[in-house]
């Protein structure tokens, strides 16, 4: 257990960032996501409805790019091997910054695409702990963990670790969104994605530090 507690914090961390850059992306697009891609993909279908032709097409734009992203960021990881951490959250502070910049320069809501790629980079590195799948952005998923893990505990099949994981990885993702949608009232968009990047930075120097640790997550029940 003395290692154990790295990579489920280095999960938490990552989740709460996702958190931080959904709460940003909501509030500055209107009522987009740049890491919940269900809430994308529902705006996306009553936007189709409704005739909306240029939302409907910024959404799509915005969905394509997190499918990017997660394509990029598996290849990346593939090619990376035992440093794929560092790799694509390094990459992750690149779009990020990329992202200041266009923002800084009034791109405008082009200026988030860059962190949609972002998003779906970091969901290819997810941890799995005590049989939990966390530092993801599918707050959903975790919801419904917990829930199932309860079921197991109950059952006897499993310990209260699993749904402790699954509810600290929600728990995370409020607290971030909680502080991005303060942080952007407060200081607006350009220093919001600052932090953002501040944050990433961190997380991929932890993970330079502990990267052997954090690549053999703890717990782990059953199979893929």
């Amino acid at each position: 257990m003395r290692d154990g507690y790295r990579p489920l914090l280095f999960a938490t961390f990552a989740t709460l960032i996702a958190g931080f850059v959904d709460a940003v992306g909501y509030a500055h697009l209107g009522g987009l996501f740049l890491s919940f891609m269900s809430g994308n993909s529902t705006r996306l279908g009553i936007q189709l409805a409704q005739g909306h032709w240029p939302l409907a097409l910024f959404t799509a734009s915005v969905i394509a790019g997190f499918v990017i992203g997660a394509f990029a960021g598996t290849l990346i990881a593939d090619v990376a091997g035992e440093w794929k951490l560092v790799a694509v959250l390094g990459s992750e502070v690149v779009l990020f910054v990329l992202a200041a910049v266009l923002a800084g320069g009034d791109a405008g809501r082009l200026s988030l695409l860059p962190v949609a790629l972002a998003m779906g980079m970091q969901n290819s590195v997810h941890q799995v702990i005590a049989g939990a799948d966390v530092g993801k952005s599918f707050v959903t998923g975790a919801l419904f963990g917990v829930g199932q893990a309860l079921a197991r505990w109950a059952r006897r099949r499993g310990g209260p670790v699993e749904a402790l994981s699954y509810a600290g990885s929600w728990a995370s993702f409020v607290i971030g969104a909680g502080i991005g949608a303060m942080l952007l009232a407060a200081s607006g968009l350009v220093p919001s994605l600052a932090a953002a990047c501040v944050l990433l930075a961190g997380l991929t120097a932890i993970a330079f530090a502990f990267h052997g640790h954090l690549l053999h997550p703890i717990g782990r029940e059953g199979g893929d």
